[in-house]
């Protein structure tokens, strides 16, 4: 009895250090299993971007035409084709650096860390710089899980480095490690903005969401991205990704 007492004594002691570190060891996977399935050398893709001030008037919207390039998980290009207004206006992200091409003046402009929570300029909708932004979900946040059940994960990130949100929560399906809702939250705001993807659709070959909607809470507006065509593993001209080069 003294023996079994004593096992039971060592057992309680080792179970509260040792799952959070089974915990810890799971959130990792999760993690890196999303970044993988999401990973690709290059990418292209035509969408509309879909713009409403009010969400719940469908029938007030702008249509933008965006052509976007991507190179690894850090770098992309976006350049919208339509309306004749914003036609040629360019967006570039480098490992977290990003400039803007103006076409109505003919400047390039690298946007500051403290601009990067904005809209882009002549262009608005409810997705900032910095959600147009790469990077790989490991290398941009610490998280931890939240809850699971048998279809999901509810997992908190934190910010590894300076950014426009205090935390996000994720909810990642266990089935194939895609992420339907993804809630943002700021210091000032709380709850500001959730990213749903609406619609998958398997494109060359990969599941990818192809209909996301970002719902901004605090001014009750939204900003619809559909996806209509897209390649990836292709050769693209270096151009693309290069600040001095990438608008002309």
């Amino acid at each position: 009895m003294k023996q079994i007492t004593s096992i039971l004594i060592i057992m309680l002691l080792i179970i509260p250090i040792a799952l959070p570190v089974f915990a810890e060891e799971d959130v990792f996977s999760i993690v890196r299993k999303m970044d993988e399935m999401s990973k690709t050398t290059t990418s292209i893709a035509k969408m509309s971007m879909l713009t409403f001030p009010y969400s719940e008037d469908n029938s007030n919207f702008r249509d933008m035409k965006v052509l976007a390039y991507g190179q690894g998980e850090d770098n992309s290009y976006m350049e919208f084709i339509s309306p004749k207004s914003i036609k040629g206006l360019r967006i570039l992200s480098i490992e977290g650096d990003q400039w803007v091409y103006f076409p109505s003046t003919g400047r390039v402009r690298k946007i500051a860390s403290k601009s990067k929570d904005q809209s882009v300029q002549g262009v608005g909708g409810d997705f900032s710089y910095e959600d147009l932004g790469g990077g790989s979900m490991e290398e941009s946040y610490t998280f931890k899980i939240l809850n699971s059940d048998n279809t999901s994960w509810t997992l908190e990130g934190i910010p590894i480095k300076e950014a426009s949100y205090s935390k996000i929560i994720i909810t990642v399906l266990k089935e194939n490690y895609q992420a339907p809702k993804i809630e943002f939250y700021t210091e000032g705001d709380g709850h500001k903005k959730d990213l749903v993807a609406e619609e998958y659709k398997t494109i060359s070959g990969r599941l990818m969401p192809t209909r996301m909607t970002m719902m901004n809470l605090i001014k009750q507006s939204k900003t619809v991205v559909i996806i209509h065509e897209a390649e990836y593993d292709i050769p693209i001209d270096e151009k693309y990704f290069n600040p001095m080069r990438f608008y002309k």
